[in-house]
């Protein structure tokens, strides 16, 4: 068993290694593992200490079992989520530690030392802190003091109702992964699966987000740019197709739910049904297969969006400059490749600042339509991350599990958010240069 000085000491070498070996090429080697050994040291410290290193009492362990080319081992569910955690609070130092190194003033002035000029005195300008106050104050005391309180009501036996909660280390978000009442047992490169899990919810919950997220993001916005394409036409009542074009995105959530269900009603009893029955053509099971209820979701969210996105899309088209698609025209280009090579690049910030909105409404927004379109079925095919949330915290009563998948969904709003402008951000063309 781990001392809470080795599990420090651990960290702060992990730290520095991970970070050296990704900060390298920008920090040097020696600069890279220096960043990360003070980044492990503070994550640890950071995690640990309010957790009073829970992850290393006995009395908190849960387990999972993983099973890799054929070998099982059992695996501590609580020191993994622990682990994790410190990670990722170790990089978050990293990042902000070569931020703060990287824009500090050159010649050792402080971060708020005034430009200076000619004929000036050399002086401490406060006053952009001052009109920021208001700002950071709201933030604090509005989202971060928040966002922390709901961290440590995860690590709460608490339910709804009750006044009393105990503290239970990082158990809440250990048993997203595992349970203290049947084990779950991952399978990669074993009993000839790739990858499978057996009783392990929380996963189908998860993947049935990231499916959600992928097909909402791309039907909503390949239909958006083509018919922005269409809708770009210089035509008679162009401006009263548009506005027509952009009113589903007016229509709440709510509503979206339930005329899709009027419109796919299970049973044979939906519009849709009833009109291939008049064709003589079997209905379908929209609302009661799991495939085809996940179909659904994603084009009633999809129809949702697509107001919105066509309105962005049809101010971008008319935003190309003319002089760029003639000119490829005269080049030999079709109208193809002049919208691959001249239009895409020409609007891909727009793509970027649609596919982010999309992205964050297909993990937050969902909600309303699938509780009034599936209620989360058929068996859990169309609960999201987001329903989960609500079911545990509102039906359940566990708020402390509820908030430890709250934190479970903004981590991976984070990260995506995150990689997308890693790499979707570096491909973005600003200007016609």
């Amino acid at each position: 068993m781990l001392s809470a000085f080795l599990f420090t000491c651990l960290a702060t070498v992990l730290g520095a290694l991970a970070v050296g070996a990704l900060l390298r090429r920008s920090n040097g080697l020696r600069g890279g593992l220096a960043l990360g050994a003070v980044a492990g040291l503070l994550g640890s410290l950071t995690t640990m200490v309010p957790l009073k290193y829970c992850v290393l009492d006995p009395e908190n362990h849960m387990f999972f079992r993983l099973s890799v080319l054929g070998q099982t081992i059992t695996v501590n569910a609580v020191a993994v989520i622990g682990i994790l955690l410190v990670m990722a609070v170790t990089w978050a130092f990293a990042l902000a530690i070569d931020r703060l190194r990287h824009h500090w003033p050159a010649r050792g002035g402080t971060v708020w030392q005034a430009d200076t000029a000619p004929g000036t005195f050399v002086g401490y300008d406060f006053s952009p802190w001052i009109f920021l106050a208001p700002t950071v104050v709201g933030l604090a005391v509005f989202t971060y003091y928040p966002a922390a309180q709901n961290f440590f009501l995860g690590t709460q036996l608490a339910r709804r109702g009750v006044a009393n909660t105990v503290f239970n280390c990082l158990d809440n978000f250990a048993s997203l992964i595992t349970s203290r009442l049947q084990d779950a047992h991952y399978y990669i490169l074993s009993d000839g699966n790739i990858w499978h899990a057996e009783n392990a919810r929380y996963l189908a919950v998860f993947g049935n987000s990231v499916f959600f997220s992928l097909f909402i993001v791309l039907v909503a916005n390949a239909l958006g740019i083509a018919i922005a394409l269409l809708a770009s036409q210089k035509i008679r009542g162009a401006s009263i197709y548009r506005t027509l074009m952009i009113w589903p995105y007016a229509i709440s959530g709510v509503v979206v739910g339930v005329v899709f269900a009027l419109l796919l009603g299970g049973g044979g009893s939906g519009f849709l049904n009833q009109t291939l029955r008049l064709l003589g053509l079997q209905p379908l099971p929209f609302l009661s297969d799991p495939w085809w209820a996940r179909a659904s979701v994603v084009a009633a969210a999809a129809w949702n969006k697509l107001g919105f996105n066509v309105l962005i899309y049809v101010a971008a088209l008319q935003a190309v400059p003319r002089e760029l698609l003639e000119a490829a025209s005269i080049d030999g280009a079709n109208a193809w490749k002049r919208f691959l090579n001249v239009t895409i690049p020409m609007i891909s910030p727009y793509i970027f600042l649609v596919v982010f909105l999309n992205l964050n409404y297909s993990f937050f927004d969902l909600y309303a339509v699938i509780d009034n379109l599936t209620e989360g079925g058929p068996v859990n095919a169309t609960t999201n991350l987001v329903v989960d949330v609500i079911r545990v915290g509102v039906e359940s009563r566990d708020i402390g599990k509820a908030a430890a998948q709250s934190i479970v969904l903004f981590m991976v709003v984070v990260g995506l958010t995150y990689m997308q402008f890693r790499v979707m951000g570096r491909r973005v063309t600003y200007g016609a240069d």
